[in-house]
């Protein structure tokens, strides 16, 4: 994945990757470098830790992973891509009852096809992981409750004050 690794000074040893319990499983060590998975997940309001919460990861190790000072698992980049997508599209569904800035939704969605193109890299055991994760994921009911947690229509102070986050962010 040479447009997505910096360098090798960037590439931490599998070691400082903190993973589940069961060690990381990427079968490529994993990856490093930068992701448009987490710009996108900026856009749509998510924090490190809900990205922490969803990875089974610590938010400092999403920090790291978004620094490019460890690598990141496959099978976890692989996962968080397909949460994007679904995200999107639930987002996208949405657009007019949630009164939301339909360039933020570009901009993620433009962020989620060049993520879809460097995990082309992957290995595909590391993508029928992600995929395996993301069944189990939207099988828990995780997907409807984070969902609701951020796509819900709010009311009009609470609207305002994150559309001009997002217009701050874009500017």
């Amino acid at each position: 994945m040479t447009a997505a690794v910096d360098s090798a000074a960037t590439m931490a040893s599998q070691a400082e990757c903190e993973a589940d319990e069961d060690g990381p499983k990427s079968h490529d060590g994993g990856i490093s470098g930068h992701f448009p998975v987490f710009a996108a997940f900026d856009d749509l309001g998510l924090t490190g830790r809900d990205v922490a919460e969803l990875a089974s990861v610590t938010p400092p190790t999403v920090s790291k992973w978004r620094k490019a000072k460890v690598q990141i698992p496959g099978e976890k980049i692989a996962f968080l891509a397909l949460v994007l997508a679904h995200l999107l599209d639930e987002a996208e569904a949405n657009v007019d009852a949630l009164d939301m800035d339909k360039g933020v939704l570009m901009s993620a969605r433009a962020a989620l096809l060049y993520q879809d193109v460097l995990n082309r890299d992957l290995h595909p055991a590391d993508v029928r992981e992600g995929a395996q994760r993301f069944r189990t994921w939207w099988t828990s009911g995780a997907a409807t409750k984070l969902q609701q947690k951020r796509f819900q229509p709010r009311d009009s102070a609470e609207l305002l004050e994150t559309l001009k986050r997002a217009k701050a962010k874009s500017a």
